[in-house]
């Protein structure tokens, strides 16, 4: 009952105006919503926080949230608030986690050493290639791959002779049943049935019907960020749509990876993300992400030129990994 109300009383607390994930995320303990007055709770937090909000508003917003928790439970989408022991700690890490994130597919993948690989939706021919081979290489080293399952970098990252790998997470912006509601862009759509097909995972932190747009695409680059214990750009340019995903993440401690561009390509403007990272290291981080120095947390930078710079790549996403289980046993610890 408890978790039932927990997820009931974060749906309704995180669709009212004025509450986002930053504010929830500071309130969030094990007994939030412990007991069945729901409306009286939700009253209690926003009178603590100063915010007003209609008493209409609030039962509205909990009619709402028991409805998308009978259809999801219709549709075997699972839902888990951030009060949960199951949420990721890896995502619960950063600033603004979502209160509730809803999946479908292999739950076992939250808690496997995860890499997020991104880039352009348009790759040149070696971004492509390159793009196959890093998706290959990490999935038969059983890695997870993360990713908005998007055009370009995202798709061909994700597959292998047009087969995807049996171990990715897409992060969705859009409703979680696309399937008759058409949330999601066409080529979105495919590869996500194709995941399910192949033991992955999708995640969304917005309900069912909800289309996706800009905002809420924008808004899912950060849980790519904070399911992933590494971040591998393949090939973007400065305003290219990765910044966002790379904001988020370089503001972790966590380890960045970036590719060498073969010489032919290094002046392309497609590939200008990666040469300002690669000649600037952090400053040039922290110009592609459009955020302050003092702000970037990542301590290791690895370029990638060769094959032979996954192994060390991998090594510090592992500890990364290791370090976040290792510091924190529990949600609340």
């Amino acid at each position: 009952m408890r978790r039932k109300n927990q997820t009931i009383g974060l749906i309704a607390l995180s669709r009212l105006k004025g509450i986002g994930p930053a504010f929830i995320k500071k309130i969030a303990t094990a007994d939030l919503f412990s007991n069945s007055e729901i409306a009286t709770e939700i009253e209690s937090i926003l009178s603590l926080s100063k915010k007003d909000i209609d008493k209409e508003e609030i039962y509205n917003g909990i009619e709402n949230a028991k409805d998308i928790l009978f259809r999801c439970k219709e549709d075997g989408i699972e839902i888990i608030p951030i009060t949960d022991e199951n949420y990721p700690l890896q995502l619960k890490a950063i600033k603004d986690p979502p209160p509730i994130i809803y999946c479908y597919g292999n739950l076992e993948l939250l808690y496997r050493n995860t890499i997020g690989i991104i880039g352009t939706r348009e790759p040149n021919e070696n971004g492509i290639k390159i793009s196959e081979r890093v998706g290959q290489y990490f999935s038969a080293n059983g890695w997870a791959i993360c990713n908005g399952l998007a055009e370009g970098v995202d798709n061909y990252s994700i597959k292998t002779n047009e087969k995807v790998h049996s171990n990715v997470i897409g992060i969705l912006a859009g409703g979680l049943n696309y399937n008759y509601k058409k949330t999601l862009l066409r080529k979105t759509a495919e590869n996500a049935e194709q995941v399910l097909q192949n033991a992955g995972l999708l995640i969304s932190e917005v309900p069912l019907d909800k289309k996706e747009d800009t905002f809420s695409v924008v808004k899912s680059c950060r849980i790519q960020a904070g399911i992933s214990n590494g971040l591998l750009i393949v090939q973007s340019s400065l305003d290219g749509g990765s910044k966002y995903t790379t904001k988020a993440f370089c503001e972790l401690p966590r380890p960045v990876a970036v590719i060498n561009p073969i010489h032919g390509d290094i002046d392309l403007p497609s590939y200008n993300a990666n040469k300002e990272i690669i000649l600037a290291s952090k400053d040039g981080l922290a110009r592609f992400a459009d955020t302050k120095l003092d702000k970037i947390q990542t301590d290791n930078i690895i370029i990638i030129k060769s094959k032979e710079n996954y192994a060390e790549f991998e090594e510090l996403m592992k500890k990364q990994f290791q370090n976040t289980y290792k510091q924190k046993s529990t949600l609340f610890d």
